[in-house]
């Protein structure tokens, strides 16, 4: 299957399935009766993201094939991805969600190691290949703590909610 099928593909999919999140988040009770913040909706944040979601599948069954003539994809950036990498990135989800959220370090700190874990161990390949490991560990852990600082801000202040 070339790459562009393979985008239609999982654009349809992601544009469903945010279409229904969003579907399904607007049924939620809103709590008006009890006074609440409009803006602490339980649905609120569900709903924006099923939209995202939709939104995000939408520009990908719609984008234009990179290679427009081209061979298949399969095996390149485009293609399959390594069963190496979908392993770890299923070790780090599993390690983030069992093992770190709500039983060790302060989500802050979770969500900033994960993310550095994450972009130094996926790009460490390229970075070793290219004798940039001093600047691949030096932007992965600005853009970690970055990151991990705004979604705790935006969770914290904004939504109001409280992080483990």
């Amino acid at each position: 299957m070339k790459a562009h099928g393979r985008d239609t593909g999982f654009g349809v999919f992601w544009l469903a399935l945010g279409l229904v999140i969003a579907a399904e988040s607007w049924r939620m009770p809103r709590l008006e009766a009890q006074g609440i913040n409009p803006y602490t909706a339980p649905g609120l944040v569900p709903g924006l993201l099923g939209v995202i979601l939709a939104a995000l599948g939408v520009a990908l069954f719609f984008r234009r094939p990179v290679l427009a003539s081209g061979p298949d994809l399969e095996g390149d950036a485009g293609g399959v991805a390594e069963p190496w990498r979908v392993g770890l990135a299923f070790l780090l989800c599993l390690g983030f969600g069992v093992g770190a959220l709500g039983h060790g370090p302060p989500f802050w700190l979770a969500s900033g190691l994960f993310l550095f874990l994450a972009i130094i161990l996926f790009e460490w390949p390229e970075h070793r290949e290219a004798g940039t490991l001093g600047y691949g560990v030096s932007r992965a852990a600005l853009i970690a703590v970055g990151a991990a600082a705004a979604v705790t801000f935006v969770f914290q202040e904004i939504f109001l909610v409280r992080l483990p």
